[in-house]
């Protein structure tokens, strides 16, 4: 039989790892501290207001303090010179290459490895093999006499040596072990609440279109907490629990603004193709796959005016016309686009890999409702959730942003 209130939901389906499926919500919602998990309903709604949420789903929930995961780096899997080079046999000292270090850089030669060079000035191409390790950050090679390869007779500062691998001999001695450096990110949790107070008089008032008015505030309180998670996962940045203030967890925003190089573009005011193409190629060129594009309309709306023949269009079903969905960039790379909505901050565009994204929830507080008694004439529900964002690869130079749009 159809639910008289119009809030049926016992068919609700939805993305993560949820407890069971919300059946319909009844007068009183709960009773005494009794909890009722609406994390199924909660997707359900806003989902025009909630891109990123709806594009990167939810992970397993969490029993910890703090969601953390292992970061571990192979670098880009080249190296770069800190002087000029003029020698059959030289030592090579490493330099800073797209904000690695030179001494992690060094990670990825040991005896035996053989880099591939280009000198552009004559026009040559060289293999070279790492004699020995001189020091930290510091190697000898020699030149590899190949058919078609000769040796370069000057190589200048800052010039890139290709990794191509570490190379054996049959029965040769194992090459010194270099295990890269490990580390641990991690992300505190957060909890959203609304609150909703409704007096016996509110609820005893008939209201036009409005069949219940404890329904009618506790569905709107959480389209806003869902809204609200949206706003949370995307720009917040990361403040200590007190007394005084909430405790509140990295967002997007959080994460990429301790970072920096190439796919961090804090100058750039008037978005170009150009300076599009650079963020998107460093993400790529630092392994990202499946790179989306969140930003506020007016600045979705620029890939409309450049190349008309690499936008990609979907059909607005049910509605008139369609909308842009994703672009072909001139680095080779397609991304898909999504236009936030006006409480999105003009100046913020985040070219992001989705697929090391998720929302964690603590263990059964992804999505919670609990009525907390009543007030004098008034009864009070809370709606809590308290999640956190895993964003693998942030550190890795695989997410990338624009700061300063106009």
């Amino acid at each position: 039989m159809a639910d008289p209130s119009g809030w049926n939901l016992s068919s609700a389906t939805g993305r993560g790892d949820f407890q069971g499926t919300v059946a319909d919500v009844p007068y009183g919602i709960v009773s005494g501290t009794e909890k009722r998990d609406v994390s199924d309903m909660l997707d359900l709604l806003a989902l025009s207001d909630t891109p990123f949420i709806n594009k990167i789903g939810w992970g397993p929930e969490s029993g910890g303090i703090a969601i953390e995961w292992i970061s571990e780096d192979l670098g880009p899997g080249v190296v770069a010179n800190l002087s000029q080079l003029d020698s059959v046999i030289m030592c090579i000292a490493l330099t800073t290459i797209d904000g690695l270090s030179a001494a992690n850089s060094m990670y990825q030669v040991v005896e035996g490895t053989v880099l591939y060079a280009y000198n552009s000035v004559d026009a040559s191409h060289t293999m070279f093999a790492v004699a020995s390790l001189t020091g930290t950050v510091s190697f000898t090679v020699s030149c590899i006499a190949g058919v078609t390869m000769t040796h370069h007779t000057s190589i200048e500062a800052g010039n890139r040596f290709y990794v191509l691998g570490h190379y054996a001999n049959e029965g040769s001695r194992p090459f010194n072990a270099k295990p890269r450096q490990r580390g641990i990110a991690s992300n505190n949790f957060m909890i959203l609440r609304e609150d909703v107070a409704i007096s016996g008089s509110m609820q005893a008032t008939d209201m036009y279109a409005i069949g219940r008015e404890d329904k009618h505030q506790m569905l709107m309180r959480l389209k806003e907490l869902q809204r609200n998670r949206e706003m949370s996962a995307l720009f917040s940045d990361y403040s200590a629990r007190s007394t005084s203030q909430a405790g509140t967890m990295f967002g997007v925003l959080g994460f990429l603004l301790t970072q920096a190089g190439t796919h961090i573009d804090k100058t750039t005011k008037v978005l170009t193709e150009t300076a599009f193409n650079n963020v998107v190629g460093a993400c790529w060129d630092y392994g990202s796959e499946n790179l989306s594009v969140f930003a506020s309309r007016p600045q979705i709306a620029k890939f409309t005016q450049w190349d008309k023949n690499r936008i990609r269009q979907s059909v607005n079903e049910g509605k008139g016309g369609g909308y842009i969905k994703s672009y072909l960039t001139e680095a080779g790379v397609e991304v898909d686009l999504y236009p936030g909505r006006i409480n999105w901050p003009r100046n913020l565009m985040f070219v992001i890999d989705t697929t090391k994204i998720k929302l964690r929830a603590k263990k059964g507080r992804k999505a919670i409702m609990e009525q907390l008694g009543k007030a004098g004439d008034s009864t009070d529900w809370q709606i809590i959730s308290e999640f956190s964002l895993e964003m693998k690869g942030y550190n890795l130079k695989q997410h990338g942003m624009f700061t300063a749009l106009t």
